[in-house]
């Protein structure tokens, strides 16, 4: 560091005779205005040229003190006149107070901006915002003050040797006392540092502890200040520049200097004197460095040094105490010269930045440089070179004063290559002690660099001039103009950097260099960074090696290039040398590069090719086959030209599209088909089915054209060619309608499949339109379709929630698993919710579909089948009629008669057979019956169903009821009942059957006939015709109506005779007297018998496979029927109301007008779901899901 006076003013008084000191001067913030206070005058200069710029006069005692507040906007001058003035930065005075004594220091408060002020013996705070200044008394003389950087603390300086540390209230705090008189004090940061007339400097924290030990700064300081970490003081015997811990830097004799102040804004301070003397001085920082590679040492604050790493950007900071002349850096090792001793240190580790102190050597030298080998100190000095720290300390003396050093190896042998003022370039060898002049260069050297293999020496003169020399033979290479500095790229031989006139070059061997703007100076050239230096610190340029690849590219020297590359370069730059290696078919080089770029087609390729190169294929194959992936196709088809493959050519052109190329590769027939083909896809590609399509017809190939026609929508192209094509070409025709199906045009594709007589097909194109009407009806013409129609109805009505009519198209499309799979979720369902009319009517159709199955299938399938149509037939009746039963007890209120019920109830216990089914209830049986057999005052009925009811477990919630009804069926026990009144009739014998004997007589054994609506006993005798007459002969004989009978009658007169002579076959079989040996039930009737029944009172049930029922209507004034679709028999007064009513019959739910096929299954059913999803009994909504 030094001081360069930049101008100084003599400062008068108004006489021009005497001088007037100069007591205090302040810069302004952004450093523009320096504001000082001489005599009794406050004067303002510029401080760029020591011009002044206002005066001001308004005090009338000498201005003691003057100080600038931090916002810029005013400034403060204290006077013996007991006065402060406010002015602004404009120089205008806005404000005035006073003390009780002179003014002697003055301090504006860093964070509030308000002023401390001090006389005498007291001292005041001043703000704009507080009209009041409160003032505070001292015992003692202020000599100075000071704000703390965070504006929570005041420190006072007394003339008693004292320093008084106040708050922002004005309370002290603390006191530290000194032996002398306190003059001057200012805060660096959180310490506090004070000066006394006993020529020291002390440190102290602001709880008045004393922090570093004192120095003794050979002045009595009347001004303290900081300059960055640098701390000024003047006083008596001049000024003086102090590191941070007080160690002296600078020294300036003067006679008396009141003030020493830096500029905040620029290196400048100005320095005020007691003979009217105004310095200004210009501060001058030199740069003191060392650089290895990528760890750059450098001095910061005077006394420390600072290493950093110039990649990672890792910084150490070493404390050395005193000041840092000298900077040396090698290796591992780093040497610091100071003003009385020599500091070695070594890193700790190879990669850290931890340095240790090695030796010291305790000598105070001169030198011009310094230089740290592996294991030594050398100093230059002129024309010597003196190695110390040895034992034998070793010299060498050169012929000029040395201008350069750089360290290095050659040969294995770490040597000194020296650049001499004269030119000359000499090697010395501090091991051995050998020196020698390696060769003579037209110019003083400015500086010096070896390339990474110590093959090259670059030198700079002091005329701008860059040469290169070959090292070993002293053979002059190259000349660059223009250069200031130059460093070869220690990672890469040929790359070397040079600056000057502005300018980053880079050079890339011979090759002409690339330029870039620069300013400084460059020292350090590693892989892709540049290490410059700018001023006073150190900068990493990145910088771009694509010249220099592209250069070496242009040579085709590959491995050249790759080397750059690796310093790093732009993935464009690693695919455009690996473009170039590959052409010239430098497999290795080529994928090492596009391993950088990561292109992964490209490296599939290279082991490719390589693979069939390294087999014996021809180099011309392989250079094609290269520029065909880059692009040059023109050139690819002559090199397979020249290599006898023509049809890769062909192939190469055909990929393109270049089909007027590739005809000059083709040859005849079938090449020429095949290419009017691959024309044709091409065609299609480009958007132009139609021409595509003609000329596929024209090549023959049917299916593609058809193909091409439906894709771009040719209807009319696709109907023609349908017409045109006959029967025998059935795969052509096939494709065709495939083709019409794509296009939207279903109803010309079924004509073309039934031309084929492929039903089938037929069939899906009428499900895929949603024609079922139409796909039913192929499905009853032709079995083969059977599954391609009820099989996607089963998923669609499966997908609308309808499994009814699912579970029957299952059924149809000959899925049994699936189909009872269904079944048995929704009656499982429909049992588990008590949907129990629902279960019996899934029953019935189970029951249907079994019967169906036992139609199509023989022998033991078909008697498997109809057991489970009996079986399944039984649980639906059951299901039916327990529904109203299981109401009846679990409802509060039943609409049904008591008589209905009681028959409903005896009917299910008339079918059960052992366990009964899932969901039906004994109990639940048993007390309906006792319930209705009460309200029929049916009382031994009633006990005796209270008494089955007693052997079985009674839900907690019936208990009350059945208790209930017991009391109540006991009291009347002795009353006359009524048990005859609901007792069966058998209309056979004509007798009252058992209560609870719903199914047979046990009189005639004739099996009673129940209504399914209300489960009463139908007044119906079943009848069979006698043997020898068939089923047609006797339906012949039931419908024919019988002659009168005319043979045995004669005139009597009028008179009534008896003959006993006379047998009348024409007797009535179902009034004769029941043979108790029969038991069979049932009524034979011959044929004279049949002929003389009326048909309509005769009730036929006739179900597939089942044989026939014949019923004789005892009352036929109540007509009986039998249901259409299940065959089963009811009063057709409750079949037609329930038809009204609910619109179906009131077992199998079929509407009226729904009718049966001939194969006995309702395909119309299936078209219409509104009638086969069932609904509660309980709720009436619909219940499946």
């Amino acid at each position: 560091m030094r001081t360069v006076p930049k101008w100084v003013n003599k400062i008068h008084e108004a006489d021009k005779v005497e001088f007037s000191s100069v007591h205090a001067i302040c810069f302004s913030p952004d450093g523009t205005q320096l504001v000082v206070g001489a005599g009794e005058k406050v004067m303002v200069y510029d401080p760029r040229d020591g011009a002044l710029v206002q005066l001001l006069q308004a005090h009338k005692g000498a201005v003691h003190a003057v100080a600038y507040c931090g916002d810029g906007k005013k400034f403060a001058s204290g006077s013996a006149d007991k006065n402060v003035i406010i002015w602004t930065s404009k120089m205008e005075g806005v404000l005035k107070y006073s003390h009780s004594e002179a003014i002697q220091c003055l301090a504006y408060n860093p964070v509030t901006m308000h002023l401390a002020s001090c006389a005498l013996t007291d001292f005041a705070f001043w703000s704009a915002d507080v009209k009041a200044v409160q003032k505070f008394r001292l015992a003692g003389r202020i000599t100075s003050c000071a704000w703390s950087s965070n504006g929570q603390h005041l420190a006072i300086g007394l003339a008693s040797g004292a320093v008084s540390i106040r708050d922002r209230q004005g309370d002290e705090t603390q006191r530290i006392i000194r032996d002398a008189a306190v003059w001057a004090v200012v805060f660096s940061k959180s310490t506090l540092l004070v000066t006394d007339w006993n020529d020291t400097l002390s440190f102290y924290s602001v709880q008045g502890q004393q922090l570093h030990k004192e120095r003794n700064i050979g002045l009595a300081a009347l001004s303290i200040s900081l300059l960055g970490a640098l701390v000024l003081v003047g006083g008596v015997g001049g000024w003086a520049v102090l590191t941070s811990e007080g160690v002296p830097i600078l020294n300036t004799p003067q006679e008396w200097v009141w003030a020493i102040i830096p500029s905040p804004a620029f290196n400048t301070m100005a320095v005020a004197c007691q003979d009217g003397t105004l310095w200004c001085y210009q501060v001058v920082f030199s740069t003191v460095h060392g650089l290895y590679r990528e760890r750059y040492a450098y001095r910061e604050n005077m006394t420390d040094v600072i290493v950093q790493h110039l990649t990672s950007g890792n910084k150490v900071r070493i404390k050395c105490h005193d000041r840092v002349q000298k900077i040396a850096i090698y290796k591992h090792r780093l040497a610091v010269q100071l003003p009385e001793r020599v500091v070695v240190y070594e890193q700790g580790d190879v990669e850290g930045m931890l340095y240790r102190v090695k030796e010291k050597l305790s000598q105070k030298i001169e030198c011009s440089l310094l230089v740290a080998t592996s294991d030594a100190l050398l100093l230059c000095q002129d024309t010597k070179l003196v190695m110390i720290g040895r034992r034998m300390p070793k010299s060498w003396v050169v012929p000029a004063p040395i201008r350069y050093v750089k360290v290095t190896t050659l040969y294995f042998e770490e040597v000194l290559l020296l650049g001499l003022l004269n030119g000359q370039i000499w090697q010395v060898e501090p091991t051995d002690g050998n020196s020698k002049m390696v060769l003579q260069t037209a110019g003083s050297v400015r500086c010096l660099d070896v390339s990474a293999s110590r093959s090259r020496l670059a030198v700079v003169d002091d005329s701008s001039v860059c040469r290169v020399y070959s090292l070993p033979t002293g053979e002059l290479l190259y000349t660059e103009d223009n250069v200031s500095s130059v460093s070869w790229n220690s990672w890469c031989d040929d790359l070397l950097s040079l600056s000057g006139g502005g300018l980053l070059s880079i050079k890339a061997g011979h090759f002409p260099p690339a330029t870039q703007p620069l300013i400084g100076s460059v020292v350090g050239f590693q892989g892709g960074r540049v290490f410059c230096l700018q001023a006073n610190s150190m900068q990493t340029i990145n910088v771009p090696l694509s010249h220099a690849v592209h250069q070496n590219i242009q040579q085709k020297l590959f491995n050249e290039a790759y080397a750059v590359a690796c310093l790093g370069v732009t993935a464009l730059d690693w695919e455009r040398l690996g473009m170039a290696a590959l052409e010239e078919l430098s497999f290795e080089v080529a994928r090492k590069a596009f391993q950088r770029s990561e292109n992964i087609i490209f490296l599939s390729l290279i082991d490719h090719l390589q693979e069939r190169f390294e087999a014996g294929e021809k180099r011309g194959i392989i250079t094609g086959e290269v520029l065909a992936y880059r692009g040059r196709y023109n050139d690819a088809a002559r090199a397979f030209h020249t290599a006898g493959r023509d049809d890769r050519a062909l192939n190469l052109y055909v990929d393109l599209r270049m089909f007027n190329k590739a005809q000059e590769y083709v040859g005849e027939g079938e090449g020429i088909a095949a290419l009017a083909r691959q024309r044709a896809e091409w065609a299609r590609h480009v958007n132009e089915p139609r021409a595509a399509a003609e000329m596929y017809l024209a090549a023959g190939d049917v299916p593609r054209a058809a193909q091409l026609m439906a894709e771009g929508g040719r209807k009319d192209m696709l109907i023609e060619l349908a017409r045109k094509l006959d029967k025998g070409s059935s795969e052509s025709l096939r494709c065709v309608a495939e083709a019409l199906v794509t296009a939207g045009e279903p109803a010309t594709a079924a004509d073309v499949y039934q031309r084929l007589g492929d039903y089938r097909k037929v069939a899906q194109l009428a499900v895929s339109a949603g024609e079922w009407s139409r796909a039913f009806t192929l499905a009853r013409e032709h079995a083969e379709c059977k599954r391609e129609v009820y099989l996607p109805y089963a998923h669609r009505m499966a997908q609308e929630n309808k499994f009814v009519d699912a579970q029957k198209a299952y059924h149809m499309a000959g899925e049994t698993s699936t189909a009872m799979r269904v079944f048995t979720i929704l009656v499982g369902n429909a049992v588990a919710e008590e949907r129990f009319s629902d279960a019996g009517y899934l029953h019935h159709l189970l029951a249907m579909q079994c019967l169906d199955t036992a139609t199509n299938s023989i022998n033991k399938e078909r008697e498997n089948s109809l057991r489970q149509y009996s079986y399944n037939e039984r649980l639906a009746r059951i299901y039916n009629a327990y529904d109203s039963v299981h109401r009846c007890i679990h409802e509060p209120f039943s609409l049904i008669q008591p008589d209905s019920l009681l028959n409903a109830a005896r009917y299910v216990l008339a079918l059960l057979d052992g366990e009964p089914p899932p969901g039906i209830s004994k109990f639940c049986l048993y007390l309906c019956l006792a319930r209705q057999a009460k309200a029929l005052n049916a009382n031994a009925l009633a006990r005796q169903m209270l008494d089955k009811i007693l052997g079985l477990l009674v839900p907690q919630k019936f208990q009350e009821s059945v208790e209930l009804l017991m009391v109540k069926t006991r009291a009347a026990g002795g009353s006359e009942g009524r048990d005859e009144e609901v007792s069966p009739l058998c209309w056979r014998c004509r007798r009252h059957v058992p209560p609870l004997s719903a199914a047979r007589c046990p009189h005639c054994a004739h099996a009673l006939a129940h209504s399914l609506a209300t489960h009463e006993v139908l007044p119906l005798v079943q009848f069979m015709p006698s043997e020898g007459i068939s089923e047609a002969e006797a339906l012949e004989l039931i419908e024919r109506t019988p002659l009168p009978d005319t043979n045995g009658k004669e005139d009597t007169g009028g008179a009534e005779v008896l003959r006993i002579d006379h047998v009348d076959d024409s007797s009535d079989p179902f009034l004769d007297k029941v043979d108790e040996d029969d038991e069979s039930g049932v009524v034979w009737c011959s044929r004279q018998a049949l002929l003389q029944l009326s048909p309509a009172s005769v009730v036929i049930v006739k179900r597939p496979l089942m044989p026939t029922l014949y019923y004789r209507n005892m009352l036929p004034e109540l007509l009986a029927i039998a249901c259409p679709h299940c065959q089963h028999l009811f009063y057709a007064e409750d079949y037609e109301i329930h038809l009204v009513t609910k619109g179906h019959c009131p077992f199998c739910r079929h509407p009226p007008d729904e009718s049966r096929t001939e194969d006995g299954t309702g395909d119309e059913s299936l078209l219409n779901g509104s009638t086969s999803t069932p609904t509660s009994p309980s709720n009436g909504h619909a219940s499946w899901r």
